[in-house]
């Protein structure tokens, strides 16, 4: 795949996960979601991770995580560091919309 960041590899996974500020947090969610996501970044299995903001709903953010496997990903919820990472944005947090794992094809 020509366009694959570096270091990924056909059989890794993208992470989307589609979460909603609560009103008025939209600004501090956006603060802080990067810092969260350096906690990720130190996972075992992580292979990158990115933040986007909706431009119609400014409440509203989509975290990409790239990881070696799903396992990957779900050692890093049962680890200790996942509430350090949702601790960061949990005051700024309505509700996970939802998230999924998809791979290339």
């Amino acid at each position: 795949m020509a366009d694959e960041p570096r270091g990924t590899t056909a059989m890794s996974v993208l992470e989307l996960a589609t979460m909603r500020a609560r009103e008025g947090h939209g600004d501090a969610m956006a603060e802080a979601l990067p810092m969260a996501l350096k906690v990720v970044a130190e996972a075992e299995g992580c292979l990158e991770t990115g933040v986007l903001r909706c431009v119609e709903r400014r409440d509203e953010f989509v975290l990409r995580m790239r990881w070696t496997e799903v396992a990957a990903h779900e050692a890093f919820r049962d680890s200790t560091d996942f509430p350090r990472y949702r601790a960061i944005f949990a005051d700024h947090l309505a509700e996970v919309v939802g998230f999924a794992h998809y791979t290339e094809i």
